[in-house]
């Protein structure tokens, strides 16, 4: 999913018409960052002059959306590109351009976030269908709200709780299970909005547990407590969960206790 907030209906129609399938035009600046479903990208158009708020709003997403690509589409002036000197956005468009550059900035932007990487190379992946289906879906997830259950999960993508996690520990050849991986998921979703500045009581609003239920799972995994995991870069974080859950397993690996 791709949402889109423009200025006036009529941008958000011109930049939806070049998004294609999968954009979803949204009214506010909550329901733009804070979807019921995955969003893989950010689109917001503003005409010059850019305002203050939608700087706000940039400098927004760019501390708490870490891993959701956001493309800018505004209009091709001197003093627009001087305001958004000091701002991080994936692209920035031209309204002019529009046709013919957001659907090239929206590849390249999805290429530049990992997690939506590894969604791509899982979805076309050699894996049982179930697997090839449900491992990009968690994957996406984690760019908002990460999947909470393996039970969650197969309603999403429509298998069975045990189908999923049938598949999932035969690929790991027993090594780990899938409620294993959805819980290493969350915890790397908790430590990317803890880093953005949040502290651990909007951490667990925002993700839906207790802060007694993160620091069990993140003491199963990657084994520390929770003001340990402050100190854990979240890149590091995602390169150690690679590793351990979605790297094919190695002879003498150890088998999931």
């Amino acid at each position: 999913m791709i949402n889109v907030l423009a200025g006036s209906e009529t941008d958000a129609a011109l930049i939806a018409r070049a998004v294609g399938n999968g954009a979803r035009i949204v009214a506010d600046a909550a329901q733009f960052t804070n979807g019921d479903d995955p969003v893989e990208c950010l689109i917001l158009g503003c005409r010059h002059p850019i305002l203050a708020k939608t700087i706000g709003l940039l400098r927004d997403i760019e501390r708490k959306r870490l891993w959701t690509p956001l493309i800018l589409v505004t209009d091709r002036q001197p003093e627009a590109v001087s305001r958004l000197s000091d701002v991080k956005t994936s692209a920035v468009v031209w309204f002019a351009d529009l046709q013919t550059e957001l659907p090239l900035e929206i590849e390249a932007a999805r290429g530049s976030v990992p997690l939506l990487r590894l969604a791509e190379q899982a979805g076309e992946a050699t894996l049982p269908p179930s697997l090839r289906t449900a491992l990009p879906y968690s994957l996406r997830a984690v760019t908002d709200l990460p999947v909470r259950s393996v039970k969650e999960l197969a309603a999403a993508v429509s298998y069975s709780p045990i189908t999923l996690s049938k598949a999932f520990s035969n690929w790991r050849d027993g090594r780990t299970t899938l409620s294993r991986y959805l819980e290493a998921l969350v915890i790397l979703r908790a430590s990317q909005l803890r880093s953005s500045g949040m502290n651990w009581k909007s951490v667990s609003a925002r993700l839906g547990f207790a802060r007694e239920t993160l620091q069990r799972k993140s003491k199963r995994w990657p084994g520390c407590t929770l003001v340990q995991l402050e100190k854990a870069p979240p890149d590091r974080l995602l390169a150690a969960l690679v590793e351990q859950f979605l790297q094919p397993p190695q002879p003498g690996d150890p088998k999931a206790g």
